[in-house]
This record gives C-alpha cells, sequence and structure tokens, in this order.
C-alpha cells in the first residue's frame, strides 16, 4: 500500500436547477476540468450522467464546508495570529511602484511583476500577489494567494484568492476570484476594472 499526500483544487456546487447547472457547465466546463468538483443540491441521474461522461472528478456530498485554515508561523502564537488576521481585514495596504518592483507597506512582501506575456502551458503559482503588465495566453495559469491585476487580455486560467483583482479583459480565459467565477460579459469594454470582495463574502466591481 502506497499513501501520498497531494495538493488539490476544490470546487463546491450547490445545485437548485438542472437547467442553471447545465447553463453554468456550458460556460465553465474547461475551466472545472483543473478541479475536484464537490457537488450537493438537487444532483439528478441526467446531472451525474454529464458529469461523468466529460471526464470530471467529482463527489456528491450532502453539505461539506470547506475552510481555510491560517495556522501560526514559527515563533508565533494562536492569538498574535488571529490579532494578525483582524488587522489584515481593517487595513487595506498601499501599493507603492518603484523602478519595477512594488512594495507592500504592511510587510513589505515583494510582489512579482510581470512585463512579458505569459505563455501557453507556463503556470504562475504564487504566495504574494502578482501583477502582470501584458497578456495571459490561452493554457497558461496564474494562481496567487492574494491579489493579482492584469493589464491585458486573460485568455488563460487566472485564480486569486486576494482582497481584489484588477483585470482590463477576458478572452477565451477564466477568472476565479475567492471561489467564485467572474462573468466575462462584465469585462467585455476594454476598460480596466477593480472587483473586491465585500464582507457577506461576494464582491463589487468598479470601475478604475
Amino acid at each position: 500500500m502506497k499513501a501520498k499526500q497531494k495538493k488539490i483544487r476544490v470546487f463546491d456546487i450547490v445545485i437548485d436547477s438542472e437547467e442553471r447547472f447545465f447553463d453554468f457547465m456550458d460556460k465553465n466546463l474547461i475551466l472545472l476540468k483543473d478541479y475536484l468538483l464537490l457537488v450537493e443540491g438537487e444532483v439528478t441521474p441526467k446531472i451525474e450522467e454529464f458529469l461523468s461522461s466529460n471526464g470530471l472528478c467529482y463527489v456528491v456530498t450532502n453539505g461539506c464546508n470547506i475552510k481555510k485554515i491560517d495556522t501560526p508561523k514559527d515563533g508565533e502564537t494562536t492569538s498574535q495570529l488571529n490579532e494578525s488576521a483582524k488587522e489584515k481585514k481593517s487595513t487595506e495596504p498601499q501599493v507603492i511602484i518603484k523602478e519595477q518592483v512594488i512594495y507592500q507597506d504592511v510587510n513589505t512582501q515583494k510582489t512579482k511583476v510581470l512585463k512579458k506575456p505569459v505563455r501557453s502551458g507556463e503556470v504562475i503559482e504564487y504566495d504574494g500577489d502578482i501583477v502582470i503588465f501584458s497578456r495571459v495566453n490561452s493554457g497558461a495559469k496564474v494562481i496567487s494567494e492574494g491579489n493579482v491585476s492584469i493589464y491585458e487580455t486573460i485568455d488563460g486560467v487566472v485564480e486569486a484568492n486576494g482582497e481584489f483583482v484588477i483585470i482590463n479583459s477576458i478572452g477565451k480565459g477564466y477568472v476565479v476570484f475567492n471561489g467564485d467565477i467572474l462573468d466575462k460579459d462584465n469585462f467585455s469594454d476594454g476598460k480596466n476594472k477593480k472587483v473586491l470582495k465585500t464582507p457577506d463574502g461576494g464582491y463589487k466591481i468598479e470601475e478604475l
């Protein structure tokens, strides 16, 4: 017997009707093939057949809440971690651009800055913020636990789990912001827009 721990990405889908489910899958099927799907709600035989025939990896659940749990760093107590989390929520860091390197004044963590296109097949995964001044090509992936700013067309997959994303346009690609797949129609005019996380767990879009 062999056992190996793997890092996987999970997408939680709650189904309330077949029609809405198939409409959602028609738009996002390519993206969701990269995830383990936790499916709950009104899972009909037709839906199960669709998931299986498209080679999607899924589990039908009766309600499974996935929560991100922060763990203390070396030398940090749980109370310090909680205070840090509260401070992070209440204070949005300012961003200062200097000589092609961006610093956050909260903890001086460097932001990854790219001026060239992200090529097909390339995967960029970073714990901090990412700024891309070029396009994300089809077949490329950008994954960040922080904020992401992309100033040209997105034809690949972008996943951001920070406080905001800045997007110019979404072409053939997809953007997942804190678990929500953003509607491409909101980014079809070629204007830079900022998507912000809201206290209720949703998001709002502002023009820049």
